[in-house]
């Protein structure tokens, strides 16, 4: 069959499969990674197990790195799975603005934003999550909801990876830094999702301690299961003791020497398996799902997301937990009705 025969979604579809296949090599703490099965659900029943669901991870264009889908995008497919909404992110802007373009051009799905601490928007800058907070106009009052601590540019990230030049420190030694605790209180004060992103298991537990004694309700461990957070079931215990949602996001397959992605190859992974571990250890009520996806030429973050809830299955999740970790925790996390 000629490629030309294809339109722009199948042939991300197809790129999709291909990098299941390849993820089998991403490994975690040695342990390597299986390949996503094919799904063997029909399309309809796969919308009824992703309906209602909210995926609080999605990567869109333009960003920094090469992405396979816009906002519009990413919204119109989520709802096509019969998705309830979407959170936004991206390591160089705010992407509220975005959020509200996807939620004109596609009524029916809620798409929210925030903005992550990385030096493109100036670092641990209170100013940044202030502006986030008071955009108005085409709909994009109340949009801003989440706040990331540095990704890329964490200290963590620096070190994990061996990338020279000065990172967004959060900590001045053991100490949460002042601008860090002015972003703090505007977490409290406009009760935002506080997000730990690529912060260490150290600062992501004693940024949990901070934020709880600052009055943060709603919180967050980023993807932990993977590179460059990697907690132990410990630290995932200890988090959600503190209050926190623990993230578990499908990207991780896919991180590994064998990535269709080229920059993730030096990326320790985490399997399905592996999370569904997580989950059973730390308890559904204390986590939330996401596909963290979006990177090219991983496929569409909404086939994604279906593919993680699939695999959950397989993996001895039940519909109750999934109905926790994919509606009710991510849906009052955001305050939803």
């Amino acid at each position: 069959m000629c490629l030309a025969h294809y339109t722009r979604r199948d042939f991300l579809a197809l790129t999709t499969a291909v990098a299941g296949g390849l993820a089998a090599s991403a490994t975690l703490g040695g342990e390597a990674a299986a390949a996503p099965a094919p799904s063997l659900v029909p399309p309809a029943t796969q919308r009824d197990l992703t309906a209602g669901m909210i995926d609080f991870h999605v990567h869109t264009y333009p960003d920094n790195f090469d992405r396979t889908v816009s906002a519009v995008e990413a919204a119109r497919t989520a709802k096509e799975r019969g998705m309830r909404a979407i959170v936004l992110k991206g390591g160089a802007f705010e992407t509220v603005t975005r959020a509200a373009e996807a939620r004109a051009a596609v009524p029916g799905i809620e798409v929210f934003g925030g903005v992550v601490l990385n030096w493109y928007s100036g670092g641990l800058n209170p100013a940044a999550v202030q502006a986030m907070v008071d955009l108005r106009g085409g709909g994009s009052e109340r949009l801003g909801r989440v706040v990331w601590m540095p990704s890329l540019q964490a200290r963590n990230h620096y070190q994990r990876f061996n990338i020279p030049g000065q990172p967004v420190d959060v900590f001045d030694g053991t100490q949460l830094l002042p601008a860090a605790r002015e972003i703090l209180a505007l977490c409290a004060d406009y009760d935002l999702v506080l997000q730990t992103c690529h912060l260490s298991p150290p600062e992501a537990l004693a940024l949990l301690r901070e934020a709880r004694a600052m009055g943060v309700q709603r919180l967050v461990c980023t993807h932990a299961d993977y590179d460059p957070i990697n907690m132990s079931l410990d630290d995932q215990r200890e988090a959600a003791r503190l209050g926190a949602f623990i993230e578990h996001a499908y990207i991780g397959v896919y991180l590994g020497p064998d990535s269709p992605a080229e920059r993730f190859r030096s990326w320790r992974g985490a399997t399905v398996e592996q999370m569904a571990r997580a989950i059973k250890a730390t308890g559904a009520e204390s986590a939330i799902l996401s596909s963290d996806m979006g990177a090219a030429p991983l496929g569409i973050p909404a086939d994604g997301y279906a593919a993680f809830v699939e695999e959950l299955q397989r993996h001895g999740i039940t519909d109750h937990e999934l109905d926790l970790m994919g509606r009710r925790n991510p849906a009052a996390l955001l305050d939803l009705d």
